[in-house]
């Protein structure tokens, strides 16, 4: 008999096997962030530094522009004329190291504060502060609040300070009476009524 995937026995099988793609654990401590100065340590590239474009914490993989790169074929779409086209693939995290600022080699990191509170990278070997590159406090999308153009979807300033509800000490039953203007009937209106 043929292997069916399609099938409810091949479900049942795949069900008792388990699914082989394990989730990844995540990184408790990731020293590597978007900007950073770099130096690959396996590899095709093996001893050249680049510097991070892309991190990708949940896959564990970091792009380093310029580096691991492999020849794509795009077709002609456009303006673009299609052809062949350097991409850059991921590297694994554990295949990058930071570059020591005071000596450029690899080094391992270690956190400490200093005086006034403030987290630092430094590196294990010569002690020298590794410093966050400026890009990480950066936004992708926008720059400043000014560069930023308001779209069709967004909710103006004008729109936010508008007062739309005012809380009365009213039930919610009384409310809709004065909304729709009608008269309440009270037990003393209706005696007073038919007397």
């Amino acid at each position: 008999m043929s292997w069916r995937p399609w099938t409810a026995a091949a479900k049942r099988v795949a069900q008792l096997r388990g699914n082989k793609r394990k989730p990844l654990e995540p990184i408790k401590k990731w020293n590597i962030v978007r900007g950073d100065l770099v130096e690959i340590l396996a590899g095709k590239d093996k001893g050249k530094q680049g510097t991070v474009s892309v991190v990708a914490r949940k896959q564990h993989q970091v792009i380093v522009s310029g580096m691991n790169t492999h020849i794509r074929v795009l077709p002609p779409s456009g303006e673009f004329p299609g052809g062949r086209v350097p991409s850059e693939a991921p590297l694994h995290v554990s295949n990058v190291a930071l570059v020591d600022p005071k000596d450029g080699k690899p080094c391992r990191v270690k956190y400490m504060y200093t005086e006034e509170g403030v987290k630092m990278r430094v590196s294990r070997r010569s002690g020298g502060v590794i410093p966050k590159p400026p890009e990480v406090k950066e936004r992708r999308d926008f720059k400043s609040r000014s560069g930023y153009i308001d779209g069709p979807n967004d909710t103006t300033p004008d729109d936010v300070t508008i007062r739309t509800y005012v809380p009365t000490l009213l039930t919610f039953e009384e409310e809709m009476q004065q909304l729709l203007a009608t008269r309440k009937a009270t037990p003393l209106a209706s005696a007073q009524a038919t007397s």
